[in-house]
């Protein structure tokens, strides 16, 4: 068994934990004794190569510019405050449509809602047997009405698309 390149690195670098055993090998095996003479022979040959200077500074494009403020602008923290803040006014203003609806609806149990779906498929999988084209049953789900929700998300859009109207527009200029 030879050693590996990282433990003849290792080796070189006087970073490895097992020296004593590294040279025990060495002295017994030739072709690794090899290969440390030929990585010594490349480390040697870098060494020597010129330092090489870059046209442009690199590094330069990464480090933080003093220019740039540390907090967000005034205006995006107001726009963003007031976003968050009509949002929360329009679901405080949804909620009681909400409980007023809340409880007019009266759900069914799980057995129950699992037995419906159960015919349901049954029958579906009797009409898909007999090659007829399955008619429409709706699940027995309760239908909520949806206005004052969708008067609710409505508002809370609006606001929203203003609001990022503002960004964009301030962004901008």
């Amino acid at each position: 068994m030879h050693l590996t390149n990282e433990q003849l690195n290792e080796y070189l670098d006087n970073a490895s934990t097992e020296r004593a055993f590294i040279e025990t090998h060495l002295d017994s095996c030739g072709e690794c004794v090899a290969r440390l003479s030929n990585l010594q022979a490349l480390f040697a040959d870098l060494d020597s190569l010129p330092e090489a200077t870059l046209s442009r500074d690199i590094a330069a494009r990464f480090r933080p510019r003093p220019s740039l403020a540390s907090q967000l602008p005034r205006w995006l923290t107001l726009t963003a405050s007031l976003q968050a803040a009509s949002a929360l006014v329009a679901l405080i203003v949804a909620i009681p449509f909400f409980s007023i609806m809340l409880p007019k609806v009266e759900l069914p149990s799980f057995t129950t809602w699992f037995f419906e779906i159960q015919s349901l498929w049954t029958s579906w999988l009797d009409q898909l047997s007999t090659f007829n084209l399955p008619t429409f049953q709706p699940l027995p789900l309760p239908i909520m009405e949806m206005s004052t929700l969708f008067i609710a998300l409505a508002i809370v859009s609006i606001f929203w698309i203003f609001g990022n109207g503002l960004l964009l527009r301030n962004n901008r200029s």
